[in-house]
Parts: C-alpha cells; sequence; structure tokens
C-alpha cells in the first residue's frame, strides 16, 4: 500500500477526515468521511464539549478504517495570526528570528511569549545593501489554542505529527499541485467566517478572515420566510443565488451577505496589487461547504471581473469509481482534508 497519511480537518460545523497513500508518484485515496460537529465544538472551552468532538473524531477515524494514528491537522484562520512583513532590510537569519518577534507585536493581541512564532521567508535580497530587503510570511498561534487541540487529539487517542493553517492546507491541494496556476485568490467559504489568501508562485502573500460565513446566509433565510435553520439550510442548498427561482426572494435576501464576501475579497486583491503590481490577480478559487451555493461562480465572475473556479483538491489523486459519485457533490468540502494528507506524501 505504500506510505499512508490522515488528514484532518476539525471544522465550526463538519469533521472532515482524508486517509491517502502513496507509492512512488502515484497517490491514491484509501478512504474519507465526514461528520456534523457536536454544537459548540472546538470553540468552546468546557471538558465535556472537548470531549464530545474527541467522541465524534474517534468514531469518524473508526467509521472510514484509518490504518494509522499519526494525523496532520490545521488550526483555523479566524483563530490565528497571519501578516507578511514586507518593509524588513536584509537580515541573517539569526537576525531574523528577533526582528520577527519585534514585528509581532504590531499584530498579535496578546503577549508575543504567550504563542508559538513560525515564519517562511518569500523574498531576501542576494547581498546586504541600501535597496535590500527581506519579506517573510509569520504566523502567530496562541499556545492555548494549539494545547486545546492536541487535548482532543489525546483524548481520540490520535498522534498529530504535524499542526498547520487551514490556508496552507488548501493551497496545497488545491494551487501548489498546479506549477502552472497563475496568481490566485483563494476564497474559503466556512459556516462561521470566510478567509481569504493571495497566492503566487506557491507562496502565500496575504491572508484574512471574516466572521461572516455560511450560517449568516441560513439565519437571513430563516428570519425572512419564517423557517426552521433545518429547511432554511435545504432552500440555501437547493436555489442560492439563482435569480429565476422563487420569484428572486431568496437571491434578494442573501445577495447583501455575499456582497460582504465579495467586497472583502475586492479590498484583498486590493492590498495585493498596491505591494505587488507585477504579479496581479488572474483567478479566484472557491473552496469550503459554501462555495457549492447554487449560482455563486457566476455571481462572484461578475462581481470581481475575474475567472471564478470551484475547487477540486482530487486533480492529482487517484479515486476509486465507486467514490467518484460521492465526490461530484462533496469534492470542494474536502480541501483543507485534502491538503493535509498530502502534507507529509
Amino acid at each position: 500500500m505504500g506510505k499512508i497519511t490522515m488528514g484532518l480537518d476539525i471544522g465550526f460545523s463538519s469533521i472532515k477526515v482524508v486517509v491517502l497513500s502513496t507509492d512512488g508518484k502515484n497517490k491514491k485515496l484509501v478512504s474519507l468521511g465526514h461528520v456534523v460537529s457536536p454544537s459548540p465544538g472546538i470553540v468552546s472551552d468546557s471538558d465535556l464539549d472537548l470531549e464530545a468532538v474527541a467522541n465524534a473524531i474517534k468514531n469518524l477515524v473508526s467509521e472510514v478504517k484509518a490504518p494509522t494514528k499519526d494525523v496532520i491537522i490545521a488550526l483555523p484562520e479566524s483563530r490565528i495570526f497571519t501578516r507578511v512583513i514586507y518593509d524588513l532590510p536584509y537580515l541573517s537569519d539569526d537576525e531574523l528570528g528577533q526582528a520577527i518577534r519585534f514585528a509581532a507585536e504590531e499584530f498579535v493581541p496578546m503577549p508575543v511569549q504567550d504563542v508559538n512564532l513560525n515564519y517562511q521567508v518569500i523574498f531576501r535580497s542576494p547581498q546586504k545593501g541600501p535597496k535590500s530587503r527581506t519579506v517573510v510570511f509569520v504566523i502567530a498561534s496562541s499556545k492555548m489554542l494549539v494545547n486545546k487541540y492536541l487535548k482532543v487529539l489525546g483524548i481520540a487517542e490520535l498522534k498529530p505529527v504535524v499542526i498547520e493553517t487551514e490556508v496552507i492546507a488548501a493551497t496545497r491541494s488545491l494551487i501548489s499541485t498546479n506549477p502552472y496556476s497563475p496568481t490566485t485568490l483563494l476564497v474559503q467559504l466556512g459556516a462561521t467566517t470566510t478567509d481569504y489568501a493571495i497566492v503566487s508562485e506557491d507562496l502565500i502573500l496575504l491572508t484574512r478572515s471574516i466572521s461572516t460565513g455560511g450560517n449568516a446566509l441560513t439565519r437571513a433565510i430563516a428570519q425572512n420566510f419564517n423557517f426552521e435553520l433545518v429547511q432554511s439550510e435545504e432552500y440555501k442548498k437547493v436555489y442560492g443565488l439563482l435569480e429565476d427561482q422563487l420569484e428572486g426572494k431568496l437571491f434578494q435576501i442573501i445577495r447583501p451577505i455575499i456582497d460582504v464576501i465579495a467586497a472583502e475579497g475586492k479590498r484583498v486583491i486590493q492590498a495585493h496589487e498596491i505591494q505587488n503590481r507585477q504579479i496581479p490577480v488572474k483567478r479566484v478559487v472557491l473552496t469550503g461547504g459554501g462555495s457549492q451555493l447554487p449560482g455563486l461562480v457566476r455571481y462572484f465572475t461578475s462581481v470581481l471581473e475575474l475567472e471564478v473556479q470551484e475547487a477540486d483538491p482530487w486533480s492529482t489523486i487517484n479515486i476509486d469509481p465507486s467514490l467518484k459519485g460521492k465526490l461530484a457533490t462533496e469534492g470542494p468540502l474536502y480541501s483543507v482534508a485534502v491538503g493535509l494528507a498530502l502534507k507529509q506524501i
């Protein structure tokens, strides 16, 4: 079977797992599955709530018959702090560590000693000089947050081998697999948040997260139609942004929320192009559960005036024909979990 890796995406609304095997260059899907996250889920600090999450994970891993206890997980973009720092001079590796700790104090709203700091050098001038510079992608994660995830995995009897961020994982499955990918805005539409990342030549150049997601659409439908949330969710999935359905009523209800998400995408593109005029954004990729909203690709295309695609994290993975039907409808849900499983392949 070759090497086995398991990616676990602990989302606020659902938990997804993907098991891959690799033999040389061939990557194969072994199994996958998802369950609804117990509420309030991983955002809670209560031991009982965290145990419920751990038990849901344990049952899911058992259900997909994962042949390993080693797991790769991601931290949610909305709970960590990321920044690309452009204005550093030429610095050696030793100097960089000190400079990043100092720079982090400006964008991390907690004492630096309480976070784990990781960074990746995006660009460094070949030598020191008056115009030389260093550009760095910095990730700061709360030690308490990391410990919470480790606690949940411990209860679930799993062994975390790597912890990274959702956007890094999604970038790996959706963009890094294609060497010809143009500069891309990745938009990850989750239940409670929407995350954005600009990716160029396999490097993340900008990230942002807003607290507007799919749940806001469901609540708006429930309030306007006086529906239960379950019925609102069904209407959202079936009619979405289709103007010719239900006399356009649903479209009118959810369009203002979609406009908030699209407008933030425009701002992210503008912020990127101020710093990087030479590599303008050429494409938008939509991922996450919310990306399957009917009419969304067409609407984003008209608003952003760019090519817009729905995510396909499976393009380089061999899939058993019996699973292809399931993935046709659920494929984009697994972008983060696939990216995590690909981490060590």
